[in-house]
């Protein structure tokens, strides 16, 4: 009976803790929530973030630079605070998203060293 009096509480715990357990389908990672970000210098930035935040899908509009919806896809990186996102390509230009409460910031840097970087809010 004692034993029965232990064991009774742990398997209503571990039962109580295996029931509704989120299922890992491919669907999840599809799912996107879309944020519009205006920015400084008449620039927009749309981002479109994977489910589970490992992808940034951004479309951006900076007229400074003559650039109207392009797009480019952005994977998460280590960050402080916040969320931060990159691509680095050697060919053409490294990205760099970084985002924290309602503000983010766009940084591209070119082949040849030139960098430009545009503050956005929601």
């Amino acid at each position: 009976m004692r034993k029965l009096l232990i064991i009774t509480p742990i398997m209503l715990l571990l039962a109580a803790c295996a029931t509704n357990a989120p299922m890992n389908n491919s669907n999840n990672t599809q799912a996107q929530k879309s944020q519009t970000f205006t920015c400084n210098d008449n620039a927009k930035v749309t981002a479109a973030y994977s489910a589970n935040g490992k992808v940034a899908n951004l479309s951006y509009t900076l007229p400074k630079l003559g650039l109207s919806n392009q797009k480019v896809s952005l994977k998460q990186a280590v960050s402080g605070s916040g969320a931060r996102y990159v691509k680095e390509s050697s060919s053409k230009a490294s990205y760099e998203w970084q985002t924290k409460s309602n503000v983010g910031v766009l940084s591209i840097r070119s082949v040849n060293d030139r960098k430009y970087s545009v503050t956005c809010r929601l």
